[in-house]
């Protein structure tokens, strides 16, 4: 046997399962990390690994984030088959690896499907599928529940091809479980069997069970779970409030206006969408078996009328369930191709999904690849330094971006809505420069400004404006000063910070604290409002030589202006923090970290008493 003909063997044989383990490769690779440059959506998977987490714990498919089950907007119980796996791997990232392997999975059994046919293609179908730019949208977008059904869904479909009544029945009946729009789609296939395949008892069975349960599971076991509506109403008609705002009002404007579905469903956007999911698929070759694609008719209606512009552009995860169904329709179709186009029908539809691939995928080398989302930068590495940090019994409110990664903890929440209260949360992570949502940027910021200054919280660890603050506990290593000034105002103590190799601020406790050029300080001031000061002050915190020559310098009003000393109240506590940075090329050597306050109009020096007008807080030696 000849190298080629060796090489011929082994794609046709292996070229499957070496394709496989490298999607499920790159696939998950990238949305790790995706995920570690915080680019995860809060909303759904954050809910979901929560979900699947807490259902560990006895509390099944139950998420703190919108303090109800993830069953009140879709039926999926399917997903906490998932669960068990985190007891092996005990990170989010698992549901990731779930994600892809479970599109692998769909993807081998349509090539199974295919390949008892053409055994020398099925390979080539194969790579096609895997190229799919719509499936790489599916992949990588997020985990999400429809996907947990494409295996199962392929695996119906399969057996539909090989007339196995029973292991259809099975797939379809999983594939129920992973969301209840899959019952669209069971219809269908009962409607074929009934019409097609005369199969009266099956094509029944199937059309009774896929409409008995799309009406049983949308208007009453959702709604159970729904908590923060009104039962009875089903949670996605929103998406269509045009019709109406219940079932009942939007039977009665279709039978007033039945072309009012017409007139919605054909724009252009959604002709649009049907030829960027069929340009990668040649366009003609699904329709090779057309009975098949009637299993999707239901299911698109319901997206083209929509409000939502994914759904109308099947764009996201949409395209899913529309996928399998023309992949399996082309394995289906395929022996109607003449053995003498077929090769050339391959190279077809390999090149349009080459052509689909570079000018609609959201994978490396596609034509919507972005790859800033998958970029990790020296921040990310902090913020998750700090998350490392939150103790894994904590109860923590965090900013959004900051949600998906704490899905362990049981008592997650998306700062500010806490349904526990404020009060009762151990630690909160803030970010002032991540997406601000539900807050606009200057009002996070205010919020994350009075969380610092506010003494009752402990701000356990801070880099590049993302702190992690406790509620209680013990509190950071500080200097003693009580100093006074003016019979008002009195320095209680202070913390002192320098900022470490990884970003991280570290205290500093010695009596001379060592620095090192280049370096940054952090002083937090501790303030006791001893009366009511009548005047303002302005605060300066420096870093001078022996000769009193400045070398790093920080003046503000108390906590960066928005706590002014007139405002202070008799035995208001405030923290305060000031950020000195030592120039690089500063010379070794002895130096002094001072505090001078004045009168922030007269610039006139208000004295501690004791200390003069200048008021050293502790020695500093700058090393090489």
């Amino acid at each position: 046997m000849t190298f080629n003909q060796k090489l011929k063997r082994l794609w046709i044989e292996r070229g499957a399962y070496i394709m496989a383990v490298i999607f499920v490769a790159v696939m998950f690779t990238l949305m790790v990390l995706k995920h570690n440059a915080f680019n995860t959506r809060v909303y759904d998977f954050a809910r979901f690994s929560q979900a699947i987490w807490n259902t560990l714990d006895g509390e099944f498919l139950f998420s703190s984030i919108k303090y109800r089950s993830i069953l009140g907007d879709h039926f999926s119980p399917l997903m906490a088959l998932a669960a068990p796996f985190l007891l092996i791997w005990p990170d989010e990232r698992l549901l990731f690896l779930v994600q892809v392997i479970n599109v692998t999975v769909a993807g081998l059994i349509l090539y199974k499907m295919f390949r008892e046919k053409r055994p020398e293609l099925a390979p080539w179908f194969l790579l096609v599928f895997f190229l799919n730019p719509a499936l790489h949208e599916v992949t990588l977008f997020e985990v999400r529940r429809i996907v947990f059904a494409l295996p199962f869904l392929a695996l119906a479909l399969y057996a539909l091809s090989k007339h196995n009544r029973w292991l259809m029945l099975l797939g379809l009946l999983l594939a129920l479980l992973a969301k209840e729009d899959i019952a669209f789609i069971v219809f269908m296939i009962g409607l074929y069997l009934l019409i097609f395949e005369r199969d009266w008892k099956w094509g029944l069975a199937l059309m009774v069970l896929g409409a008995g349960w799309l009406i049983v599971v949308s208007l009453w076991i959702i709604p159970i779970f729904d908590t923060a509506k009104d039962a009875g109403d089903y949670p996605q008609l929103y998406y269509f409030d045009f019709l109406g705002n219940s079932v009942g009002e939007i039977g009665t404007n279709i039978l007033a206006d039945p072309l009012l579905i017409f007139r919605r469903m054909f724009g252009l956007t959604q002709i649009s969408a049907i030829l960027r999911i069929l340009l990668p698929v040649a366009l003609i070759l699904p329709f090779l078996e057309p009975r098949w694609l009637l299993f999707t008719v239901p299911y698109l209606v319901i997206l083209f009328l929509s409000n939502d512009e994914d759904m109308i552009q099947v764009a996201k995860w949409y395209p899913a369930t529309i996928l399998i169904v023309l992949f399996s329709a082309i394995a289906v179709g395929w022996q109607r191709i003449p053995r003498r186009w077929e090769r050339w029908a391959m190279v077809l539809l390999l090149a349009c999904t080459m052509l689909g691939f570079f000018l609609f995928s959201p994978a490396p080398l596609g034509g919507r690849f972005e790859p800033e989302l998958y970029r990790v930068s020296q921040r990310d590495h902090l913020a998750s330094q700090m998350i490392g940090s939150i103790p894994p019994e904590a109860k923590v409110a965090v900013q959004g971006a900051y949600v998906p990664h704490l899905t362990d903890h049981a008592d997650l929440y998306q700062y500010p809505w806490i349904k526990i209260g404020k009060e009762n949360i151990d630690y909160f992570l803030l970010d002032r420069q991540v997406e601000p949502y539900p807050f606009d940027k200057e009002s996070l910021n205010a919020e994350i400004t009075n969380m610092v200054a506010d003494t009752g919280y402990i701000v356990a660890e801070e880099a590049d404006g993302i702190y992690l603050i406790r509620q209680a506990g013990e509190q950071l290593p500080a200097l003693p000063v009580d100093k006074v000034a003016e019979d008002a105002i009195n320095l209680e103590r202070i913390e002192v910070a320098a900022r470490d190799e990884d970003g991280l601020f570290q205290p500093l406790v010695a009596d001379v604290l060592p620095l090192r050029p280049g370096q940054q300080l952090r002083v937090t001031l501790y303030w006791l409002a001893l009366t009511n000061p009548e005047a303002e002050r302005t605060v300066s915190v420096r870093l001078a030589d022996e000769t009193g020559w400045l070398i790093a310098q920080q003046d503000s009003m108390p906590v960066g202006g928005s706590r002014p000393t007139s405002w202070w109240e008799k035995g208001q506590k405030i923290r305060d923090v000031y950020y000195l940075t030592i120039p690089p090329g500063a010379t070794p050597g002895p130096y002094s970290l001072d505090l001078v306050l004045y009168d922030t109009y007269t610039q006139e020096i208000v004295s501690f008493a004791g200390a003069g007008d200048v008021l050293e807080l502790r020695p500093v030696v700058i090393g090489e």
